[in-house]
């Protein structure tokens, strides 16, 4: 659900309001994992929680109605005709002009071949040079947000006192680290952003490992800084991989790095319970994965300001030039 609304988002929004509404639709998660406490500290049996927390998902079944299919995706499959439908019902909900839409898309859909762009799959990912490795790269960093979000996060619930009242705060502080979000990928673009966040996360729980066990509080408000970093890092990987994977895969690329964030955040309470081994462990893990995700967003191109991809080999010559480019300056 996560992966598809997000995917929507992306290629309905505009380049102009990309970062504002990729960053506020993470703000919704934010407020679920804070409510989890409150649920956890009524609904004891883990029977009631499991249903307390899923009946909403009921309310999703009305999306399939109230939410129409991507303009952009339905383009990129060679369904022009839908496309321009929802595209013109867009137009009509913000009261503009519907005059040249279809004349438009038309006369764009004579620059694009929809018929290869449709066949796009996930093998695609990593058929090319380029392409591949900005994937391997991208999907690390999935990782290292699955696994230092909800490690950190249940670390600092295993960091002694209420658990409740621990798991709260650290809910309540990604909050903060969200908005700050939206004005650093507006500031800094999403390549200093992402290596930013990773960096403060990874230095923040590796400060950990130097601290005392018995003095919580400070524990608590490291790994508390270390939360904030990742609540910056995970929007900003969303909007990030939206912006590199072309629009044919971009539903499947999203989908595979948020694949491999899943299997993080599956490894996250094994790690985090390593504590029982020896304390700094899980400080440890949860700060030196961080800073190897920060040095692979090294040999990712910034994606702010460019058009998205649509082809597969958009996708692959996106990030080519530029290193062209600043050779040939150089030389001149």
């Amino acid at each position: 659900t996560m992966v598809t609304s997000f995917v929507l988002i992306m290629e309905i929004i505009g380049p102009k309001w990309r970062e504002l509404f990729s960053v506020l639709y993470q703000i919704p998660f934010n407020l679920g994992h804070l409510t989890l406490a409150g649920f956890a500290y009524f609904l004891r049996d883990w029977h009631h929680f499991q249903f307390g927390i899923s009946i909403f998902s009921v309310l999703l079944i009305s999306y399939y109605w109230l939410v129409p299919e991507s303009p952009r995706y339905l383009f990129t499959s060679g369904n022009t005709e839908r496309a321009v439908e929802v595209l013109e019902k867009a137009a009509k909900c913000n009261k503009l002009s519907t005059d040249n839409i279809r004349s438009e898309v038309e006369q764009f859909a004579k620059t694009k071949n929809t018929a290869v762009a449709a066949k796009g799959n996930v093998f695609d990912l990593f058929r090319t040079p380029n392409l591949r490795a900005k994937t391997l790269y991208m999907c690390f960093n999935w990782f290292v947000c699955g696994l230092a979000f909800f490690g950190v996060a249940q670390y600092i619930g295993h960091s002694g006192g209420d658990i409740f009242v621990n798991v709260a705060i650290g809910a309540a502080l990604e909050l903060p680290g969200t908005l700050i979000c939206i004005y650093m990928m507006k500031a800094y673009g999403r390549k200093k952003t992402l290596i930013t966040s990773n960096t403060v996360t990874g230095l923040t729980m590796l400060a950990i490992a130097f601290v005392p066990q018995n003095v919580t509080w400070l524990n608590v408000g490291l790994a508390s800084i270390g939360l904030v970093g990742m609540s910056i890092s995970f929007p900003t990987v969303y909007l990030y991989a939206g912006e590199l994977f072309p629009t044919v895969v971009r539903n499947v690329g999203i989908g595979t790095a948020s694949m491999i964030a899943r299997i993080g955040s599956m490894i996250a309470p094994f790690v985090a319970g390593m504590g029982a081994i020896a304390y700094w462990l899980p400080p440890v893990i949860f700060g030196l994965t961080p800073l190897v995700g920060a040095f692979f967003v090294f040999f990712l191109p910034e994606t702010q300001g460019h058009p998205l991809p649509e082809t597969i080999e958009d996708g692959e010559n996106f990030g080519k030039r530029r290193s062209t480019d600043g050779v040939e300056n150089g030389r001149h």
